[in-house]
């Protein structure tokens, strides 16, 4: 494969993954704290900040774990080109 093929693959992925994720937290966000509102419960919506401040916390847990320092750096920098032999 050729760099700019490579260079498209990347982009891709990352604009499906952040368009999915904005995409599904733009929907359920916005309801699930609707949800707590209507509740009237003050109890019920610090819960709800609870929730959304542990999911954040898990995933930048994750990124400290298996992130990888991309930034600054070529692809084959990163990692192996699937096309490389072993």
């Amino acid at each position: 494969m050729t760099r700019h093929v490579l260079l498209q693959m990347r982009s891709l992925a990352i604009a499906v993954f952040y368009s999915a994720g904005t995409g599904i937290g733009g929907v359920a966000a916005p309801w699930f704290f609707a949800r707590l509102i209507d509740s009237g419960s003050r109890e019920a919506f610090f819960a709800g900040y609870v929730v959304a401040a542990a999911l954040m916390a898990i995933a930048a847990t994750i990124e400290l774990l298996i992130g990888v320092d991309a930034e600054r750096k070529q692809l084959e920098q990163i990692a192996a080109l699937l096309s490389a032999a072993e």
